[in-house]
């Protein structure tokens, strides 16, 4: 908003014309804006304010401030590389794990196929030996009703007789078969189990080994969570200086004592005082008070 424009508008508002809102908004905006710019101001010029008296307690806490500052953001950037060294060794310790258990687990994996292998056979076993005891049950009933009906030795009768003498023999041969298997799954079970112990041990042993790293890992964040709170309150602190600083100067920049420091920054001095001209004129525009303290 400037003068030229501003008079435009309260001749609008003679006529009625009248957007309070509207300016109350733009003047809130620019208000913000402007404290921003303070702060910008005062953290360009404080350096070059050892001089100015009033100025003596922003200067002085904020030379102090700024020492404290440089070493927090060293202890960062050195926390930063104790964090990252943690990490690439938890990484390197975990590549260890698998590459230590990698044999073993494939040996795992191998006999895990092995095993349902061998479950699968067993199942197979037990479903023909049921197939077979059915058959031989129909082939005794059958023979069971010939002999009775008084057929005598006939073929047929012959005939039935070796088959279930076969039929026994692939029973037997199924059986034996079957307690194989089981022999065979019952030794891949134990075999298993003293593998899943050998790997576990294994990788206990390595965690023993990457303890240290973990706890370095977790003393770095913590350093570094720490340092960083430390650090933004510290800033929060000196904005709240630069702040102040800025307000002077932009205030009193006239003054010989500042004649030197403003000259240096003419240029954002001035636009400031444009800013601040803007948000009189909107609050006056939207029936505000244009005190800028508030």
């Amino acid at each position: 908003m400037t003068q030229s424009r501003y008079f435009i508008w309260r001749i609008a508002q003679t006529f009625g014309i009248s957007m309070r809102r509207r300016h109350a908004t733009q003047a809130a905006t620019e208000f913000h804006l402007f404290r921003e710019a303070e702060e910008v101001l005062g953290q360009l010029t404080w350096a070059e304010t050892e001089h100015v008296e009033e100025l003596s307690a922003e200067y002085w806490n904020l030379r102090r401030m700024s020492m404290k500052h440089k070493e927090l953001v060293s202890e960062i950037e050195v926390a930063s590389g104790d964090l990252q060294k943690s990490q690439d060794q938890r990484e390197e310790l975990l590549e260890m794990v698998v590459d230590r258990t990698k044999s073993l687990v494939e040996e795992r994996e191998k006999m895990k196929e092995s095993g349902e292998r061998l479950r699968s056979e067993h199942e197979v076993v037990i479903s023909e030996a049921r197939s077979i005891r059915r058959q031989h049950e129909g082939i005794k009933a059958k023979l069971e009703v010939l002999i009775a009906e008084g057929s005598g030795d006939t073929p047929e009768i012959a005939t039935s007789k070796e088959e279930l003498v076969h039929l026994k023999n692939k029973f037997k041969s199924l059986r034996e078969r079957r307690d194989a298997v089981l022999t065979e799954i019952e030794t891949a079970e134990r075999s298993l189990k003293d593998l899943e112990i050998q790997i576990e041990t294994k990788r206990t042993s390595i965690r023993g080994e990457t303890l240290g790293s973990y706890q370095n890992l977790g003393k770095a964040n913590r350093d570094l969570s720490h340092n960083r709170l430390e650090l933004n309150s510290l800033e929060g602190q000196m904005n709240g200086f630069f702040a102040e600083i800025g307000r002077y100067i932009l205030a009193r920049y006239r003054d010989p004592a500042l004649a030197e420091v403003a000259s240096r920054h003419h240029g954002l001095i001035k636009q400031i005082s444009a800013l601040g001209l803007s948000i009189r004129l909107n609050r006056r525009l939207a029936g505000e008070k244009d005190d800028l303290s508030i």
